[in-house]
């Protein structure tokens, strides 16, 4: 098994009130969408709808854009209970759209 076929990928955009994460797996068909609200009371069930998602012997991959600030205590979090969380920068992101 190739090593992206290891993970499932959760990417976040994020919002001052709310995030929006899309999860996709390696082939990069959509699994599922998730709303969530930008607060810490919030992202333990947010974690939990992850996990219900994940097949035996996959890892979630968190991707966060985070132009304006607002996903740092979701990053703090998610690193707090051991995810692997990366940075996507806006310049990624706009040419991941362009060749879509």
């Amino acid at each position: 098994m190739h090593e992206k076929q290891k993970h499932i990928y959760v990417g976040v955009d994020l919002h001052k009130h709310h995030h929006v994460a899309v999860i996709i797996n390696c082939w990069q068909e959509k699994l599922d969408e998730i709303k969530v609200e930008n607060k810490p009371s919030a992202f333990s069930t947010f974690l939990l709808d992850i996990d219900k998602l994940i097949e035996e012997g996959l890892t979630p991959v968190f991707g966060l854009e985070d132009v304006g600030g607002y996903g740092r205590l979701l990053a703090q979090f998610l690193t707090d209970h051991g995810q692997v969380v990366k940075e996507v920068t806006q310049h990624f992101h706009t040419l991941n759209e362009k060749a879509m």
